[in-house]
Formats: structure tokens, sequence, C-alpha cells
């Protein structure tokens, strides 16, 4: 048996070689090019399957009003604008649906393993390719890689931002420290908690450099070779060389803050085809300074909002122990249903690393702490909870994680053809994470993506897809004159003047996210706050779509003939909206 699997691992070394010999590609990169792959085909797979969330909605909203009109200013409300960048040309490029919607979002979610590549130089091939499974096949990545959110996006660059900043250290190379000043602006260009990943490195780092003090390579204290290493920026310094190369990596360093500062510019200044804006203001250099206090300051306002809300009311508590207490719990309640191989192999690979090796690698404690600290930190920094803030964690806990469940196999793989039961033992853990990551992946990303018992849907998720209305809609509108939805009842219509989204007149907080399909209807939408209103909106030749609430069934119907009524929940629970659908106008126009 061990000749057998000896032979075995010989020949895959060997075909290996080959394979790297012939076509320059490692082993290690192949391997995790194949997890990438599949990364995408899971998050592509069906991408369209679920109704849009109220956030979803908003943004895609948004984007797509960018799109039409060209018009552009920083809604920190919605967080960062890259993902509006971005979609305007998806939008303009291929239509605006929820598949384009969630595109790029899958997409780079898609190849978050293959930023792995970036540490594998100081992970071990199995770790590398172990860490880039975890991040390809978490349900929670997989989710929210799914979803029109910028989380997994802030997440992604920030952890390739650090991996390109330990290339540029190891290879002294300054394209490396271009490229993490690239990935940070992208990473701020996303959402705004991207200075919270900067807090986390320096954190994490300090906590490793202590660890590193407390052993010292060649000196018996960590003062010693504090003063060791002052000693040797003194004599760096005190050279001619030492001096020009300062000035060198002094230069590129400026570079890279200017071109942080230009890539921010771009993705948060307004665009104004008739005001101030970016290309108006290049085109015309004496305004750049008025559009640069115009974006400072409207970043200004959404730094903050956000990190003003730390302090905010949670889960309905009075206190805010009680509030981070409350969000706590739900977070490790998401842990506990979605990542439990994730989080018990990085707590096993930290403490691995931390004492049962000769010298701790500090990547992995930098890995390990962030993520441990983002587990405590992101429900006290949240205002309104979501299993979105988890995904903050799961990513730099890949990396410790990769680590725990590679030594397994290899506990596993370095005792095949003994009396043993490691072998087996490792192939049962194996199965047991492959099954359960799969499993819970299934059903929470494409069995029940928007039920209220999955603890990864928020509850402005619609729990029922009303897209089959909206489908309706946008086939009787073009053949319809003057209005082609009507909203009716205080429960989704406004007094008096409205604002944000169009139609004005509704209640946002209440009807969101149809505002985003209504967009790519190009419906004509009005609506009745009252019976008075309502009756003055029907008229003789009522709208082909009406929207009530369910408790105002009755009224509208008594007011409809030959309309189909069909009740959706806007929310996991509740909000029930009833679509009354004039059958015969869709048939009519279907027929044209």
């Amino acid at each position: 048996m061990t000749s057998r699997f000896a032979d075995l691992r010989s020949r895959v070394a060997t075909a290996l070689q080959a394979v790297d010999h012939r076509y320059g590609v490692s082993p290690v990169v192949l391997a995790v090019a194949v997890v990438t792959a599949a990364s995408l085909v899971v998050r592509f797979a069906a991408l369209g399957n679920r109704v849009a969330h109220f956030d979803e909605g908003r943004v895609a909203y948004w984007t797509l009003e960018y799109a039409r009109s060209g018009e552009f200013y920083y809604r920190y409300i919605i967080h960062g604008p890259f993902v509006q960048h971005v979609d305007r040309v998806v939008f303009q490029t291929v239509g605006a649906t929820d598949v384009t919607m969630r595109a790029v979002t899958a997409l780079l979610g898609g190849l978050l393993p293959a930023a792995v590549l970036l540490f594998r130089d100081r992970l071990r091939p199995t770790e590398t390719v172990v860490a880039a499974g975890f991040l390809a096949f978490n349900p929670v990545l997989v989710y929210y890689s799914r979803f029109f959110r910028s989380t997994i996006l802030v997440a992604g660059f920030m952890f390739a931002a650090l991996g390109t900043l330990l290339r540029a250290h190891r290879t002294g190379a300054p394209r490396w420290l271009y490229a993490t000043t690239a990935l940070a602006a992208l990473g701020f260009a996303s959402k705004e908690n991207a200075v919270v990943y900067l807090l986390c490195y320096l954190g994490a780092g300090g906590l490793a450099l202590d660890y590193y003090l407390r052993d010292p390579n060649g000196e018996r204290r960590g003062s010693a070779a504090i003063r060791a290493r002052l000693g040797r920026v003194r004599a760096t310094l005190g050279s001619a060389s030492g001096r020009r190369w300062t000035g060198y990596w002094l230069g590129h360093g400026a570079l890279a803050v200017g071109l942080f500062a230009a890539l921010t510019l771009f993705f948060y200044a307004p665009r104004d085809p008739n005001g101030l804006g970016l290309w108006s203001s290049l085109a015309s250099p004496t305004r750049l300074p008025a559009l640069v206090d115009a974006t400072v300051a409207d970043l200004e306002r959404g730094l903050e909002y956000w990190f003003g809300h730390s302090a905010s009311e949670k889960c309905y508590e009075e206190t805010l122990v009680a509030g981070y207490v409350c969000f706590l719990e739900r977070t490790l309640g998401v842990l506990g249903r979605f990542a439990v191989p994730l989080v018990g192999f990085a707590v096993g690979g930290f403490l691995l690393e931390r004492y049962a090796t000769d010298r701790a690698r500090p990547l992995v404690m930098v890995a390990a702490y962030w993520g441990f600290v983002s587990v405590l930190g992101y429900p006290l920094g949240t205002d309104i909870f979501g299993a979105w803030i988890v995904v903050n964690a799961l990513v730099p806990l890949a990396i410790p994680a990769g680590v725990g469940l590679a030594w397994v196999l290899r506990w596993g793989v370095d005792a095949v053809g003994e009396s043993s039961l490691r072998p087996g033992t490792a192939v049962v853990v194996l199965l047991l994470v492959v099954g359960q990551v799969g499993v819970t992946t299934a059903t929470a990303a494409y069995q029940n993506p928007a039920a209220d018992s999955n603890q990864l849907v928020q509850y402005a998720q619609p729990a029922d897809d009303f897209r089959p209305a909206i489908r309706d809609l946008r086939t009787v509108a073009p053949h319809n004159d003057g209005t082609d939805v009507l909203f009716y009842g205080r429960e989704l219509v406004v007094e008096g003047e409205g604002g944000g989204p169009k139609p004005v007149c509704t209640v946002m907080v209440r009807t969101l996210p149809i505002h985003w399909y209504l967009q790519t209807t190009a419906a004509e939408a009005a609506c009745a706050y009252d019976e008075a209103e309502l009756d003055d909106a029907l008229g003789s030749d009522p709208p082909p779509v009406v929207l009530a609430h369910a408790d105002r069934r009755e009224t509208v119907a008594a007011r409809l003939d030959g309309y189909d009524a069909e009740t959706y929940r806007f929310r996991t629970v509740g909000r029930p909206v009833t679509f009354f659908v004039d059958r015969s106008a869709v048939a009519n126009a279907t027929a044209t």
C-alpha cells in the first residue's frame, strides 16, 4: 500500500513538473485557476433567480438614472460609487436586468480566490489552494457575490491590496506599490469602510510585531532588535547609496499618493452635464479647484454619516452595550450556520501557527488577528444588521483556515500505509467540510435565497417574486396611452409632494425595489393618496396596472372589472402589496 501510494505521488509530481516545464504554469497556480473557474461558475449560475433586495433596487435605480442622464453625485446612503460607474457602462452596453446588475459583483467575487496567489510565497502550496477553496465556496461569500452590494468588493480589493503590498516589500519593485495604491483606491471607491481595513492592518501588524519582539531573530531581547534596526536605518541614511535609495522610494511614494488621489477624485467627483462636473472641469482646468472642494465636502459628509452611526441604536435596545450584544449574537449565529468549517479551521490554523511552529509566519498571524477583530468589531460599527458584515471577517480568516485544513490533510497523507486511522480521519474531515459547505451553499444561495428562515437574507428582501407582474407591465406599457401604473393608498403614497426615486409620489422606504423595475420598463406612473384621488385617477379608462397595500384590496377591486389580483410581500415578513393587472390589455398588447 505504501509503495503504491508513493508511486502515485511520484507520478502526479512528475506530471505537474512537466506542465510547469512546458507551459510555465506552476501546480499551485494551475490548481488555484481551477478553483477560481469553479468559483465563477457558482456565482453566475442562476444569477437572476432572486428578486432585487431593497438596497439592490436603490443602487440599481440611481445607476440606471446616471446611465440615462449622465448626471452623477456621491450619495453616501448607497455607499461608494464604484459599482455605479461600472454598472453604468454595463447597462449601456448589454441592458439593465437583474443579471447584468449583479454581474460585476459576481465577477469580482468569483475572482477573489485568485488573490490568494499574491501570498503564495508566504504559504505552503496546499495552504494556498485550500485558502482559495474557502474563498470560492463559503456560503456567505457566494451569497453576497451574487448580491448587488459593495461589501464583497471592498473586502476583495483590500485583501488583494495587502497581497500586492507584501509583494512590493519582497521584490522591491515599484509596480507592486502602484498596484497596492490602485487597489486601495478601488476599495475606498467601493465602500467607506476601506478606512477600517487600514486600521485592521495597523492593529494586526502591531500585534504581529509584538509577537516577533518577544523572540527576535539573532537578538536576545526585542529592545536589542529595535536598536539594531534603527542602526541599520541610520547607516542607510548616512551613505550616498542609501540616500539615493531613500529618495527613489520617496519619489515613488509621492507618485503613489497622487495616484490614490486621482482615482478617488475620478470615482467620487460629480458629473453634471449642465454644471460642475469632472469632464467639464478637465476641459476647463480653472474649475478643478472648485471640483476638488465639492468632492472633498461630499466625502466629509459621507464619512461623518457612516462613522457617526457606530453609536446609533441597535436591535431597538436602549443602550449601546445591549444593542452590540444583540448584533454580536446575530453575527455568531451566521458564522455558526454558514462558516463553521472556515472559522473552525481558522482558529486551528492560528493556534498551530502560534504555538506549534518554531517561528510563526507574520502573514498568518496578521490575517488571523484581522479576521477575529472583525468578528467582534463590525457588530459595533454597523447601524442596521445584515449578514454581509461577516464577509469582512471571513475573507482574511481564509488564510489561517487554509493553514489549518492543509495541516489535517498533510497529517493524513503522511500516515498512508501505516497502521493508523489518520488517513481515514483526514478523508472524513475533508468530506464533512465539502458536504457542509456544499449543502449550505446550495440551500442559501439557490434554493431559498429570499426566505425568512435563511439567516443570510436581510429583512428588506422581498419574500415573493413580483417580477411576473413587472413583465406584464413591460408588455403593456408601450401600447398604452397615459398612466401605465397607479400607486394607491397612504401606505405606498406620500401626502403632498415627495422626493427621491421616481415616481417621487411613492413612499420610497415601503415601495423599493419596485422603482428599479419601473425604470427598466419606461412605464408612466402616477399616485392616488385617498379614495377621491383614486376615483379621479381611474376614471373611465383605468391604468392597466394598479398597486395597493393588501389591506386596501377590496377597495380597489370594487372599482376594477376584469383585473387579476395577486399579492406579494415586499419584505421577508410583511409589507404585502397587491398588484391588479388588466389581463385583456396584456393579451391585446401581446397579440399586437
